[in-house]
C-alpha cells in the first residue's frame, strides 16, 4: 500500500503531463468583452445574488471547463490519503452548490455534514441528497474516479456518498458561533460542536473582500475543527474577482503568505517538514492539508 507522500509524488508528476486547458489569446479577448457586460457583485450578495445552476454549467459540467478545477480535482484524492482511514465526522465549510468532496471523501467518513451561506446554495445540496439535482455530476465523478482508480460507477459513488449525508448547514464564517442553523438534517442526527476533518474549497477568500476579511474566515474555520483535526483547504491566489454566466463577484487578493500566516495564528499546522501540513501550488491554484496543534 502507498504512502501518502508516495501517492501525492506520483500525482506531482502525473501534473507535469496534464495539459490544463489555457485560453487562446480570442478566447481572452472574448472574455474580457463578456466582462464588460457581466453585473460586479459584492461578496456580502452571495446570498441573494449567486446562481447556482450557473455556477455548475460554467465550472463543472465537465472536468475540462475550468483550469482551476481540474488542479483541484486533480489532487484533492492524494491530500485526502493523509487524512485518517477512518474519518467520524466532516464538515465540507462553504461548498456552494457542489457535491465532489462528499463524493471523495465517501470511503473515509462515516458522517458528512455540508454547509453554505447562500440559501439557494443549501437548496441546491439538499436536492442533491433526495437525489432530485438538476445537475448532473457524471463526468466529474468520472474524473475523480480515473485519480481514484476506483472502478465504481458515477451512480455507485453517489449512492454511497448519499447514505454517508448527515446535514445541510446554515453557515456564517463571520458570525460565532459559525453554524448559524440547519437547513436539512436526516432523523435522529445530532450537529457536533467541532469536527474531525472541515474542508473548505473555493469559500474563505471569495468570501472575504480584505485581509482582515479573509483573517476572520480562517478563524472561524478554524474554530470548527477539534485538537488533532484537520483541515483540507483550496483555493486562488492574486485574484480579485471571479466570474460565471452573467456574474462577477469581488473576493480578496490572497497571497501564499497570508494562507500560512492565518493558519499559524489559529493554531494549524504550517510545517511542511512534517506530517500536518502539506501544500501545493500551481497555476496561482493551491490546496494543502494542515492539522490543529493539540
Amino acid at each position: 500500500m502507498p504512502s501518502s507522500n508516495e501517492i501525492v509524488e506520483s500525482l506531482e508528476h502525473r501534473l507535469e503531463n496534464l495539459q490544463i486547458d489555457k485560453e487562446k489569446p480570442e478566447e481572452i479577448d472574448s472574455e474580457a468583452t463578456k466582462k464588460q457586460t457581466q453585473l460586479l457583485y459584492s461578496a456580502k450578495e452571495h446570498d441573494t445574488k449567486f446562481k447556482p445552476l450557473d455556477y455548475l454549467e460554467g465550472f463543472y459540467k465537465t472536468h475540462k471547463e475550468d483550469g482551476a478545477m481540474q488542479m483541484i480535482l486533480f489532487f484533492l484524492p492524494g491530500i485526502l490519503y493523509r487524512l485518517p482511514e477512518k474519518i467520524e465526522n466532516l464538515l465540507d465549510l462553504g461548498a456552494g452548490p457542489t457535491v465532489y468532496v462528499p463524493i471523495s471523501v465517501r470511503h473515509r467518513a462515516f458522517n458528512i455534514f455540508t454547509s453554505d451561506y447562500a440559501q439557494c446554495n443549501r437548496e441546491t445540496l439538499t436536492s442533491w441528497i433526495k437525489n432530485e439535482s438538476p445537475f448532473d455530476w457524471t463526468n466529474v465523478c468520472k474524473w475523480i474516479e480515473s485519480i481514484e482508480s476506483s472502478r465504481e460507477t458515477p451512480e455507485m459513488m453517489q449512492g454511497l456518498a448519499r447514505s454517508r449525508m448527515r446535514a445541510v448547514l446554515n453557515v456564517n464564517v463571520f458570525k460565532e458561533p459559525v453554524v448559524q442553523g440547519v437547513h436539512f438534517k436526516k432523523e435522529g442526527i445530532d450537529i457536533p460542536k467541532q469536527f474531525d476533518v472541515v474542508t473548505t474549497v473555493f469559500c474563505l477568500e471569495y468570501a472575504s473582500e480584505t485581509y482582515e476579511e479573509y483573517q476572520q474566515a480562517v478563524k472561524g474555520a478554524c474554530s470548527l475543527i477539534k485538537p488533532g483535526g484537520f483541515l483540507v483547504q483550496g483555493g486562488v491566489l492574486e485574484a480579485d474577482e471571479y466570474s460565471f454566466g452573467e456574474s462577477r463577484f469581488k473576493c480578496h487578493r490572497l497571497t501564499r503568505e497570508q494562507v500560512k500566516w492565518c493558519l499559524e495564528d489559529n493554531g494549524m499546522n504550517v510545517d511542511q517538514s512534517t506530517n500536518g501540513f502539506r501544500i501545493i501550488i500551481g497555476e496561482d491554484i493551491f490546496i494543502l492539508i494542515s492539522q490543529k496543534l493539540m
